[in-house]
């Protein structure tokens, strides 16, 4: 179980409109990330699935019954969120076991499933010791034990690794990408973090203004993106977009054109040419920031080997089936 359906629900906080008429499917065991610019709508998203906030109209179905109304608790679903709100005077034991002792299990029960919780997440030799005492990772991973014991219909993630430094997050995204797996369950989750997006998810859902630009897979959108939105938001460097008659042969139709700044080469020969304005070296590779005048300042991705300097003149090459078109709003042609 965990197929939840969003039929043209929006929210509204006074005259602020933050969801607007959004429709989604999300597929039982599916892993849908949601993203977005800040105020793009995707935590109010998910509070609205949660039932954390109400929507003003529309419809969420959860297992093919119509939630809209219910309580949090009625939805059968359980929430991660970015701050790991463990209780500081009780035990790792007594956290996960919390809503379990709440809603008055048997003790057997209790013990069991704390348990298999503590196992799947590599929490077994700290069930004894107080929050105080782990890492932020294990306090994580932690509140996420308090979620899989209730043996929810989906998982509801909201920045669950934001607070964590650049190597526990790597960790804990793995703990994340192997839970879903071994339980096979529904996974919504919301970041802002593209690696996480593109690493964890079956489906990429990205959000502007309260409405979906595009949702898909994350090769489809890297490959494929609708819009020059999404082109820009998905990928790191992000697309260089210049204007169509600055390439010769630019698709017909095409107002604009887009170039991964990876499928650009520093060459001795090409169709651009510009001079370096600055560099940034990354150590495996670096980003070469190109002025190509009226074609605008792009960015080329190269290897940490190539030791171009600023100020240089250079020549841009790149294949013609490289280059993706849009029209004069933006969308792909």
């Amino acid at each position: 179980m965990g197929e939840i359906i969003l039929e043209n629900v929006s929210k509204s906080f006074g005259q602020t409109h933050v969801i607007r008429d959004l429709s989604l499917h999300v597929a039982e065991g599916e892993f849908v990330v949601f993203v977005g610019p800040s105020g793009c709508g995707k935590s109010t998203l998910l509070r609205l699935i949660a039932g954390l906030e109400m929507v003003t109209s529309g419809h969420i179905r959860i297992d093919g019954r119509d939630m809209t109304a219910a309580a949090p608790y009625d939805r059968g679903l359980s929430m991660v969120f970015q701050s790991y709100a463990l209780y500081p005077h009780m035990s790792v034991r007594e956290n996960i076991a919390f809503a379990l002792r709440t809603a008055r299990r048997p003790e057997d029960e209790i013990r069991a499933k704390v348990a298999e919780a503590a196992r799947m997440l590599q929490l077994e030799d700290y069930l004894d010791r107080k929050p105080a005492a782990l890492s932020g990772g294990q306090r994580q991973r932690v509140a996420i034990g308090r979620a899989v014991v209730r043996h929810p219909s989906a998982f509801l993630f909201d920045e669950p690794l934001s607070n964590l430094d650049a190597a526990l997050r790597g960790e804990t995204r793995l703990e994340i990408a192997r839970l879903h797996r071994d339980l096979a369950a529904t996974m919504i989750y919301v970041t802002h973090d593209q690696i996480e997006a593109m690493t964890l998810a079956d489906r990429i859902v990205v959000l502007n203004a309260g409405r979906i630009m595009q949702a898909g897979s994350p090769r489809e959108l890297y490959e494929r993106p609708a819009n020059t939105f999404v082109a820009q938001f998905i990928g790191s460097p992000r697309m260089n977009l210049l204007p169509a008659a600055a390439v010769t042969g630019a698709p017909a139709g095409a107002a604009q054109v887009g170039l991964r700044p990876e499928d650009i080469t520093l060459a001795a020969d090409g169709p651009l040419s510009g001079r370096i304005a600055a560099i940034e070296y990354h150590g495996a590779d670096l980003s070469a920031f190109v002025d190509c005048g009226p074609a605008g300042v792009l960015t080329v991705r190269a290897p940490g080997l190539v030791a171009p300097r600023e100020g240089d003149g250079v020549k841009l090459a790149f294949g013609m089936a490289q280059l993706h078109a849009f029209d004069a709003v933006g969308n792909r042609i």
